[in-house]
């Protein structure tokens, strides 16, 4: 709530600024409609899920390592009366040390994919960015805002920017479009 007030004060504070002179012209766009739409964020998606299986198979490994040797030190060592008082506290100290570890290696997995999905989608970002300055200087907007971020709260469809954004990136990169396919040209627009 406190970002929410937070956005909107900033934006009110540069409406006022600029209503000096006229009127503010306020668009939104729908940020994860625009990145679905891209072959690129799909690619990235697909990395990164081959990246997180594979941490999660090495995570569950160490967690299948502390549990068997939790289950050995109960089964062998803690009430056995041939094992000297120091062993077993040496023993279950070690125990004690790869639970930690363990629960420290949760905490740097998930920092890795964090950083790597962040390394990996920051060109994407880049580029919608510069696709909505785009859009936003063609259409006059002093400003776009992001209806999935929850910070709208009503509008009119009518200053709903999202398929020009879309429109701006294909355009831009002269790529296919998702749903038909069809090879966009970078010099005449046309299908």
């Amino acid at each position: 709530m406190k970002r929410l007030i937070m956005i909107l004060s900033v934006v009110l504070l540069g409406m006022t600024a600029k209503s000096t002179n006229a009127q503010s012209k306020i668009g939104y766009v729908d940020s994860q409609k625009i990145m679905q739409s891209l072959k690129e964020t799909q690619a990235v998606q697909a990395k990164l899920q081959v990246e997180q299986e594979k941490m999660a198979k090495q995570f569950q490994y160490l967690q299948d390592s502390l549990a068997n040797a939790q289950d050995d030190f109960v089964n062998n060592y803690k009430n056995n009366p041939l094992i000297k008082e120091n062993i077993r506290q040496s023993i279950q100290k070690g125990i004690e040390e790869l639970a930690y570890y363990v629960q420290t290696a949760g905490q740097r997995y998930n920092e890795e994919l964090g950083k790597k999905q962040q390394e990996l989608m920051q060109p994407i970002f880049d580029k919608v960015k510069k696709a909505l300055e785009n859009v936003r200087k063609a259409e006059g907007m002093d400003f776009i805002l992001d209806s999935a971020s929850g910070i709208l709260l009503a509008e009119d469809t009518k200053y709903d920017l999202t398929e020009k954004a879309i429109n701006e990136l294909i355009k831009m990169a002269g790529t296919t479009t998702k749903d038909t396919g069809v090879k966009e040209t970078k010099d005449t627009g046309k299908k």
